[in-house]
């Protein structure tokens, strides 16, 4: 059956929406809408500065909200004449969207990047024993380089890293292709202090071995300096001759 469209504008007068009633003529030079928006949602925050992206998204859910408020009118209107009441499909998904939204970008902006956890500590007695070495190790600096040397006037790498240990109760063979296979092995980013560090010098085995002091610094009897001293295993000779380390404590 068809039913005959019923031109409302010729049987009865219009009759004015909410929208329309609330609807008034600009002044000149008054800003619009959207610009009075604006200056509420960067008025509402004082003094403090918000950065474009969080006033964009504050701007966003205000305008949610009104929209928000003009369907709640609308459906008022139409729940006073017994129609049923308007839905707004997604709205409230999308309001609370915006919300979280807004939230993590100011979240994201005060706060800065997470804080790693603290690497676990090293027992009390292990740090001491590592202190102890160092400091024994100190007091060989100056002592005179000798190839095969055992002694206060002249000493090689090896024997120098084995006398330190010795005196710390930890005993290790003579020279560096020995010592190199005793302990566990170390990753370079987890060196600490005390470890053996070994590097390929002379011949194509293990021919040089220090003690790790930390800061990329180790202390070690050296050919090229004469004597025991301190070097930094990033230097351009040490650096390319790095072949690992191993931990005995």
């Amino acid at each position: 059956m068809t039913i005959n469209a019923v031109n409302v504008l010729q049987t009865t007068s219009p009759v004015a929406s909410p929208r329309e009633v609330c609807t008034e003529k600009k002044a000149p030079g008054a800003p619009s809408g959207f610009e009075s928006l604006l200056q509420s949602v960067t008025g509402a925050v004082g003094t403090e500065q918000v950065s474009p992206r969080v006033a964009a998204e504050m701007l966003r859910v205000q305008m949610m909200q009104s929209t928000l408020a003009l369907a709640v009118s609308d459906g008022a209107s139409a729940a006073a004449s017994g129609a049923a009441l308007p839905s707004v499909p997604g709205l409230d998904f999308a309001f609370s969207s915006a919300y979280r939204g807004s939230a993590a970008l100011e979240t994201a902006e005060t706060e800065g990047e997470p804080v790693p956890s603290a690497p676990a500590l090293m027992p009390s007695d292990t740090a001491a024993e590592i202190d102890h070495i160092s400091a024994t190790a100190a007091r060989y600096l100056g002592t005179p380089y000798r190839f095969g040397g055992e002694g206060a006037d002249g000493i090689d790498c090896s024997s120098f890293v084995q006398q330190v240990f010795h005196a710390n109760q930890i005993d290790l063979p003579r020279t560096a292709r020995e010592q190199i296979n005793v302990g566990s092995d170390v990753a370079p980013g987890e060196l600490r202090k005390g470890d053996l560090v070994f590097f390929q010098t002379y011949a194509q085995y293990p021919s040089h071995v220090g003690i790790y002091l930390g800061d990329g610094k180790m202390i070690h009897a050296s050919s090229g300096k004469g004597e025991v001293t301190i070097s930094d295993m990033n230097s351009d000779y040490y650096r390319p001759r790095y072949l690992g380390a191993k931990r005995v404590i």
